[in-house]
């Protein structure tokens, strides 16, 4: 590199954290920097800084994969306004707001002094630095990891005397055993039938727990002999190698004798209705009700009313006493039908939501979180779901998503933030080239949370359409 190029170069990442995406004199100078810079410079403005101008956006720092700004030397910025409601579908207000890094190599945008533009945010209703309903990754896509990770986040150390303790090797046993434990608000723990994980001992510490309730017939009594090993009170629920129906019964009136609740979920033991199971399991820990298996066992329990998931379970026990169809073709609509029932038949709130890919076993492990499961393709957010989310927002507290194989990718990730959080992703309408016309966001707005939600902002004193950093109201 020659001494011209050097000094070019020093000077082109000055301006780059001097001047804002949205300056014309700062873009001005860059491009009288890279005639003059020839390939060296080019290499630097290219990289990483594709011209992806979507409507309002006048700049060309990426899109944040997901709405998180969190992390080392990370920190928001202020936000800007698209000018009117061109930019999203319905008239709604477009908010693109920076997340900001120290001494990141980007222009400065609206970050506070001393970091710059790592990458941007949109949405079309709520402030986006805002996450009403947070979410969550867990698990690496095993029950176990799931029901771990998810045991850790809800429950502080030494907050959960009591447990319960199902089984990973039995999607049907361990959803039973996650409805008694959103039932009951206690940790739900996976765990093989070879022997305890050491991170599920640990966990167990951790919690400050001094006694389990072990659930499901296929556990061995090896198990509770190893956890009362550890100094702990265990109550066996259902006996060793009992039918996983008459075992649910047991546990539905244990569930019963704390809760006083006279509802109970019915699952078959196969089809579509198994496959939703841990969303069905999910369903009933938000109305504090049992999950049941098999039409006998909703004959034995007989509860005032049965909600009975899927079409083989209305076929086992379509006849039985206050029984409720929920019915559908697919596991995935069956688990929204499911959350319908806690949601509007039942009429709770504040409940959480989980996101996992049909047919996996990390679904198994969000059990126990007390709310809805959605179950979605691999990989992406379906419409379906997304629109149920939406629909259902008032009503969710937190949100999980769980990992492994599968999994949400940062698109699929970001459709979840946005549907929980009203960001409404969805509206945002425009395409490359569509960058003016914007509005500096009014001071009153730059707190965190003040963004505003509709209508055109009231312009301050000296402010507008953003000019440089001369603006003193940027």
């Amino acid at each position: 590199m020659t001494r011209t190029d050097s000094l070019v170069e020093q000077a082109t990442r000055w301006i780059a954290t001097r001047a804002s995406r949205r300056s014309f004199l700062g873009r001005g100078a860059r491009v009288a920097m890279l005639v003059a810079g020839g390939p060296v410079l080019a290499g630097f403005l290219t990289e990483g800084r594709a011209e992806a101008r979507v409507c309002g956006q006048s700049g060309v720092s990426p899109k944040c994969p997901t709405y998180d700004c969190v992390g080392p030397d990370r920190v928001w910025g202020w936000c800007w306004y698209a000018n009117g409601g061109a930019c999203c579908a319905g008239g709604g207000l477009k908010k693109i707001c920076d997340c900001c890094v120290t001494n990141w190599p980007n222009v400065h945008g609206y970050c506070p002094s001393g970091t710059n533009v790592m990458c941007i945010v949109e949405s079309c209703w709520a402030d986006p630095r805002v996450q009403t309903v947070p979410l969550a990754r867990v698990g690496d896509g095993s029950p176990v990891a799931t029901a771990l990770d998810v045991s850790r986040r809800r429950f502080a150390n030494g907050s959960a005397p009591a447990a319960v303790v199902g089984d990973a090797d039995d999607a049907l046993a361990a959803s039973v055993a996650g409805a008694a434990a959103g039932a009951t608000a206690r940790p739900l723990l996976l765990v093989a039938r070879a022997g305890l994980a050491p991170a599920v001992v640990d966990e167990l510490r951790r919690l400050g727990a001094t006694s389990v309730t072990t659930v499901g017939p296929g556990l061995p009594a090896s198990v509770d002999g190893y956890l009362r090993a550890l100094g702990l009170t265990v109550e066996r629920v259902g006996a060793p190698g009992a039918d996983l129906g008459a075992s649910s019964v047991d546990v539905a009136r244990w569930v019963q004798q704390r809760t006083a609740t006279d509802r109970a979920f019915l699952v078959a033991p196969g089809g579509v209705s198994a496959a939703a199971a841990p969303s069905i399991a999910a369903a009933a820990g938000a109305v504090r009700a049992p999950l049941l298996v098999g039409g006998a066992a909703a004959q034995a329990l007989s509860a005032a009313r049965t909600y009975l998931a899927g079409p083989e379970a209305i076929a086992e026990a379509g006849s039985v006493a206050g029984g409720y169809p929920l019915d559908a073709t697919d596991a995935a609509a069956l688990a929204r039908i499911a959350g319908n029932a806690a949601t509007l038949v039942e009429n709770r709130t504040a409940i959480a939501a989980g996101a996992a890919p049909i047919g996996t076993a990390a679904a198994v492990g969000l059990a126990g979180i007390g709310g809805v499961v959605v179950l979605h393709p691999g990989g992406a957010l379906d419409d379906a779901n997304a629109q149920w989310l939406r629909d259902h927002q008032s009503q969710l507290a937190r949100g999980w998503c769980a990992g492994g194989a599968g999994t949400l990718g940062d698109k699929g990730y970001y459709d979840l933030q946005s549907a929980l959080n009203h960001f409404d992703a969805h509206r945002l309408i425009g395409v490359s080239g569509q960058g003016l016309p914007v509005i500096s966001q009014p001071l009153a707005e730059r707190e965190i949370g003040r963004a505003r939600l509709t209508g055109t902002p009231a312009r301050d004193l000296n402010a507008g359409y953003w000019v440089g950093r001369a603006n003193p109201d940027r």
